[in-house]
């Protein structure tokens, strides 16, 4: 049974009451949590029976409306490079990540459930100082962005762009963070110019 705050908080998606930024960090719940999606999935039908049962018949839409429809979503900019994502409970430990983040750092979920993700990311290239700003940010419940170097599977390491936002229950205690992470594509060094 889910709890009367995943509830609320599935009902103020489906009515489209949450901030874009709010929405953004549900629809990550709704990827790996099976009983809020199916949750979400029964209002959703729900209010589509009450909507349409208001509807008046109406007459058939305009015959070029699937050209205009078509011709609107080939114009739209391609969308940039998925994000690699990671959901943590709320003491840090891994409960999802999304393919792109296995793609970045060549770990799988099975490989990073229920261990801290920095343990494994992190070495001696990686800024402690800035290690340390995310976990005073953690700790807070605040939200931050950081640019640090992290380590592949297999060793290489590659420069991400990480941004962690909590997800609050009603008495401002997280239930989750989520971490979004952009890899950052390295700058070739100058070269010198002769005299």
């Amino acid at each position: 049974m889910l709890s009367e705050l995943l509830q609320d908080r599935s009902a103020l998606y489906v009515s489209g009451a949450m901030t874009a930024p709010e929405r953004e960090n549900f629809e990550l719940i709704l990827e790996f949590h099976a009983e809020v999606r199916a949750y979400v999935a029964d209002l959703e039908r729900a209010t589509t029976r009450i909507w349409l049962s208001h509807l008046a018949p109406t007459a058939a839409p305009p015959a070029d409306l699937k050209s205009r429809i078509l011709g609107t979503v080939s114009r739209q900019p391609a969308p940039p490079a998925p994000e690699g994502i990671v959901v943590t409970d709320a003491a840090g430990h891994v409960e999802w990540v999304n393919p792109a983040f296995s793609a970045l750092c060549g770990y799988t979920l099975a490989e990073l459930k229920g261990r801290k993700p920095g343990h494994l990311l992190q070495g001696p290239a990686t800024d402690p100082q800035i290690v340390q700003r995310i976990r005073s940010s953690v700790a807070a419940h605040a939200a931050c962005s950081e640019t640090l170097t992290n380590y592949h599977r297999d060793g290489s390491t590659y420069l991400v762009r990480v941004s962690i936002a909590p997800i609050l229950d009603d008495d401002r205690q997280p239930l989750w963070f989520v971490a979004r992470e952009r890899k950052i594509p390295a700058t070739p060094l100058a070269t010198p110019v002769s005299p």
